[in-house]
């Protein structure tokens, strides 16, 4: 099955997506109960994709199922902050997917644009760090905390290092956007004072400079998913996108 192509190939392949992934996750807890450490990580990849902007057909990138199904869970988490989200949906497999591809070609982008800079227009280590920093810091918030989103990741199994990876590659696509694209990273006093008159932020009833540093993250991690997702709409013909079984 390869996408581009008809809605109903996008929903059968995120359907056999979360089959899968659900069988993996009930196989995986009988066979936790029954046996004890050493932890044994078994995973495949569920997703093979390319696309100009990561290299062409010559280059294919590989979505885990450990990590699409962490990633469902953070879109289930979304809708329901204040629950585990075990509970995702093949609708949350398919925005995962849209978002892990999507986010994947900014990154490849990002590489690019960074390697083919002068020096002096490179991003620090610093600069990169500090936009991890805000943006994981702006994901627990919005997910109900730190807490959840590394429940959700120790229920796929995922250690450190690989939620580091996915908090870093988030910081790379959205400095793409920011340089590439549209400021996004740094509103102004202006901007955040007109989103908390007019926007349904969660900061309602609370001073402006109470709340100002957490309005700025909220404010910056919509913005970011918003052009990430207008990205990859117009990027959606470039990429064919094939489920492994």
């Amino acid at each position: 099955m390869t996408w581009p192509g008809a809605r109903r190939a996008r929903v059968a392949a995120a359907l056999s997506i979360a089959f899968g992934l659900a069988a993996s996750v009930a196989f995986a807890r009988a066979a936790h109960a029954e046996t004890a450490p050493p932890r044994i990580v078994v995973d495949r990849a569920v997703v093979r994709f390319y696309a100009p902007e990561t290299g062409g057909t010559s280059s294919p990138r590989f979505v885990d199922q450990r990590v699409l199904a962490f990633e469902a869970r953070l879109e289930a988490l979304a809708e329901r902050p204040e629950g585990f989200g075990a509970d995702y949906q093949e609708r949350h497999v398919r925005a995962a997917l849209d978002h892990h591809v999507g986010e994947e070609m900014l990154d490849s982008l990002a590489h690019k644009l960074i390697g083919g800079s002068p020096a002096a227009r490179r991003p620090s280590d610093e600069d990169l760090a500090r936009i991890e920093q805000d943006l994981g810091t702006a994901l627990f918030e919005r997910l109900g905390g730190q807490a959840q989103v590394e429940g959700a990741a120790a229920a796929e199994q995922l250690d450190a290092s690989e939620l580091s990876t996915i908090l870093r590659r988030q910081a790379l696509a959205a400095w793409y956007l920011d340089r590439a694209v549209s400021p996004l990273l740094q509103p102004t006093d202006e901007q955040l004072r007109e989103v908390f008159r007019t926007s349904a932020h969660p900061f309602r009833g609370r001073p402006f400079e109470q709340v100002r540093s957490a309005l700025s993250r909220w404010f910056v991690i919509e913005r970011v998913r918003v052009a990430e997702m207008a990205f990859y709409q117009g990027a959606r013909t470039r990429v064919v996108v094939i489920v492994t079984r």
